[in-house]
């Protein structure tokens, strides 16, 4: 029995990645003093950044050279919007000092105010308050050019009152406060020091109002390290008496704690510190979350830090159960898996027979699961027992025979029983010894990061089986097929140039053209390249004009235009094409990729008010239009919506535009929640810039046709490079795949309705009029097994892999449109389509 067929799937190459909903929160770097604050239902993150010691005498002590933001809609999944202000970048201080202590953030009106500390300029001891002001939680945030004055100290907190007052705080020889003039940059009143408060260092206040009290929170050092301590009072600038703690000091000697406590969806919550990543070093702290409760008099209830966190994890995602609610009292331990980088994370270790771990709050969610799957290292073999809700028989689900590896394992087996709901998981180790877990999870479980963050890439093929020989040689036979074989659609014009033809229409597309470019770049052929974009430019693209850097859709292949207008799919994959040919082979060789990829965005931008041509993306919107010509600028088609793509230009292309870019991003995926059917994930060829169906009575446009073939490989490019919307991406996939499951996966059709049901007329290709079981959208369906969490998506792999580009039935061959879309769809599954970065 081949591997793809066997019930035991092992792979040895998959790379890690950690899951949410576990302490620490921020894992590719440290963070530390957070300040949490919600903004429009948005939990949002300020914390400091610890980094390595940047100077000699900063080696032992604390170093921070700037702050990032990010935010969560879930606690669990936490987006890095990246430096909001940073040493350099504020008029008043020392830019080596590395002294960016804890911050805050706050929003009065439409603005958002930060606050944060740092060393001065000029050589002038001690600390300074600044504050940075945005329209924006995420930024970008401008410095004022001074501090605040009649401020010396560290860990500013502010509380804007019910009655719009606002009142700052902050620690230096004392605990201080003062209230805040309206425009927040300036002290309103004289500094008060809050007295009756215990002996001992304290630092870091933050205040927060609840049921009509203030509540003055601070680290205070109790022994030797800090507790988190607190006072009430009526006033916010006090009286406050002192109650108590909020948490012990650390057992394991990190000497400092800060934190910040905000509600959210009526639940509270504590965040805070600990030396998770450096437990050697307790200068470099990351952010930790808990629940946290009050009493029936208002008093705090003392919390009790965890590895679990907060939220509750999905059992189709890896579930790290190093972060454990509870683990056995022998036998059982947790490490870090490579303690070179730990930022790689923790693994559990099942020492002996009868160890075990406890995870709580896994959401089995209301459909059965059907596998589980284990990464373990096991040298001698094992068995492992998962169980659901408690350790007894009757909560068994499966029991996982482990083979003898000493290399990391993934071990994948059918359940026994499906749990549903949420509850707590168990981990036992019932057989063997020196058992390793790095994390265990059910059904497919498609990766938690994505490639601009990891950097890589997953591969379908092999993990179905497939050997690296078998995937590579497959890669080259559809390629050589396309670009060089007797069905080519690839034709090479002189010594420079070649063109791209849809054969069956007889015409050469800007569609097919940029598709080409994209995988010449991809592939590392630069010739091929070349002379596309050559062609292309010299032929399809408009020098002068009201048109001029818009692209003639089609034209024979003679080079005569067909139609002078465009169609934005061209555009969208010329543009990233050819920042991806100036970040692989640079701009000194012939071509320089980058000036000509920032010539046609730049034209665009100019086209407002234009009467032939608007701009490539609807500016109200902020989303890319159907075509820009004419009166096409008034809907859109999910086929072009790649928002990865937008992710590229506002990191690589340079034209002042970023945030303008990382916004039409994250717009595109909201359009897509809204366009894609709830049910059966299909969307329309057409559809209005809300989502909404056009009403248009042509044939096309309120239908799942030839051009929506491409959204679920659209939306798996997304994932598998950005994963910045991976929960409703997961979702979709799921929803799609089912839908073509129910209707037959060897013969599900190419043309429906979006809510599923069969179409009124059929849209007929290259002059044949039937609905087929097209390969193009065998190809895309599959290229959604990146992102679905459901099994029957190896099954959409197999079938992908097995299918053929070969005439149908009825004699009809798709050259073009089925072999770029396979050709994609391989590279996609194969994790050979990349975000290619600047060499």
């Amino acid at each position: 029995m081949s591997l793809r067929n066997a019930i035991l799937l092992l792979s040895l190459t998959m790379a890690s990645f950690s899951v949410p909903a576990q302490n620490p929160v921020i894992r590719d770097q440290f963070s530390a003093d957070p300040t949490a604050r919600v903004f429009n239902d948005r939990m949002y993150l300020y914390p400091s950044h610890d980094i390595p010691g940047a100077t000699e005498k900063l080696k032992e002590w604390f170093c921070m050279a700037d702050y990032h933001v990010f935010s969560s809609d879930n606690l669990c999944d936490w987006t890095d919007h990246g430096v909001i202000v940073s040493q350099e970048r504020v008029p008043w201080v020392d830019a080596g000092s590395y002294t960016m202590w804890a911050p805050e953030c706050v929003r009065k009106g439409d603005r958002y105010y930060f606050y944060f500390p740092a060393a001065p300029k000029g050589g002038e001891r001690g600390f300074k308050v600044g504050v940075a002001v945005s329209g924006s939680p995420e930024g970008p945030f401008m410095p004022m050019p001074k501090p605040i004055d009649g401020i010396d100290g560290i860990d500013p907190c502010v509380l804007v009152d019910d009655d719009g007052a606002s009142y700052i705080y902050w620690a230096g020889m004392g605990l201080r406060g003062a209230r805040l003039a309206d425009d927040m940059m300036a002290l309103a009143s004289e500094p008060v020091l809050f007295e009756g408060l215990p002996e001992g260092f304290k630092e870091g206040p933050f205040v927060f109002k609840r049921d009509g009290k203030y509540y003055f929170t601070f680290p205070w050092v109790q022994d030797k390290t800090e507790t988190l301590a607190y006072a009430m009072g009526d006033s916010p600038l006090g009286p406050f008496e002192f109650k108590g703690l909020i948490m012990d000091q650390w057992p394991d000697g990190c000497w400092t704690n800060h934190h910040s406590i905000v509600e959210w969806r009526g639940q509270w919550y504590l965040f805070y510190h600990h030396n998770d990543y450096s437990p050697d070093f307790d200068k470099n702290r990351s952010v930790r979350i808990d629940t946290l409760a009050f009493n029936d008099d208002g008093t705090i209830r003392k919390v009790t830090p965890t590895l679990r966190g907060v939220g509750v994890s999905d059992a189709r995602r890896r579930i790290h159960i190093d972060r454990y609610s509870d683990i056995s009292p022998k036998h059982a331990a947790i490490d870090f898996l490579d303690h070179s980088d730990r930022f790689k994370g923790w693994k559990t270790v099942l020492s002996r027979r009868g160890a075990w771990v406890r995870y709580d709050r896994v959401d089995f969610g209301d459909r059965p699961v059907t596998h589980v799957t284990a990464r373990v290292k096991s040298p001698s073999g094992g068995t492992l027992e998962v169980y659901a809700g408690g350790m007894d028989s009757d909560s068994l689900i499966a029991r996982m025979t482990l083979p003898r590896s000493g290399r990391w394992t993934d071990v994948t087996m059918p359940v026994t029983a499906s749990p549903q709901g949420v509850g707590d998981l168990f981990v036992r180790l019932a057989g063997g010894k020196g058992v390793e877990v790095d994390w265990i999870g059910f059904d497919a479980l498609p990766w938690e990061a994505g490639a601009f963050e990891s950097g890589t890439y997953r591969n379908l093929f092999s993990e179905a089986g497939y050997s690296e020989a078998e995937i590579s040689q497959r890669l080259e036979e559809i390629y050589n097929s396309l670009f060089h074989g007797p069905d080519k659609i690839y034709f090479e014009v002189g010594d420079s140039m070649a063109y791209i033809s849809d054969i069956k229409n007889r015409d050469v597309r800007t569609e097919g053209m940029s598709y080409g470019m994209m995988v010449a770049v991809q592939l590392d052929k630069k010739d091929v390249f070349d002379r596309l974009w050559r062609w292309s430019r010299r032929y399809m693209q408009h020098q002068s004009g009201e048109r001029e850097g818009y692209f003639a859709w089609s034209c024979s292949i003679d080079g005569k235009p067909n139609s002078y207008g465009a169609a934005s799919d061209g555009e969208l994959y010329f543009i990233t094409s050819l920042i991806f040919a100036s970040n692989r082979w640079g701009n000194d060789t012939g071509i320089n990729y980058l000036a000509e990829a920032q010539r046609i965005v730049d034209q665009s931008m100019l086209k407002v008010g234009k009467t032939h041509a608007a701009p490539l993306i609807n500016l109200e919107h902020r989303l890319i239009t159907f075509t820009p010509d004419n009166y096409g600028g008034t809907f859109t088609d999910p086929s072009y919506h790649v928002p990865a793509f937008y992710e590229v230009w506002a990191r690589y292309l340079d034209d002042g535009r970023s945030g303008f870019w990382s916004d039409c991003a994250k717009r595109s995926r909201e359009y897509l929640h809204a366009c894609v059917h709830p049910v059966t994930g299909l969307t329309p060829d057409y559809s209005n810039y809300d989502g909404s169906l056009t009403g248009r009575k042509g044939i096309v446009g309120d239908a799942f046709r030839f051009d929506s073939w491409r959204v679920p490989m659209n939306i798996a490019l997304d994932y598998s490079w950005s994963c910045a919307d991976g929960e409703w991406q997961r979702d979709y996939a799921n929803r799609l795949q089912n839908f073509l499951y129910s209707r037959g996966i060897d013969d599900f059709k190419d043309q429906y309705n979006v809510d599923g049901s069969d179409v009124e007329r059929v849209l007929d290709a290259g002059g044949y009029r039937t609905l087929r079981h097209s390969l193009g959208l065998v190809a895309t369906s599959a290229a959604a097994s990146l992102v679905s969490t459901d099994m029957i998506g190896r099954e959409f792999v197999t079938r992908f892999w097995d299918a053929r580009h070969e005439p149908y039935e009825d004699g009809y061959f798709d050259a073009y449109y089925d072999g770029l879309l396979r050709l994609f769809a391989f590279m996609h599954l194969s994790g050979n389509y990349r975000v290619i970065t600047p060499r």
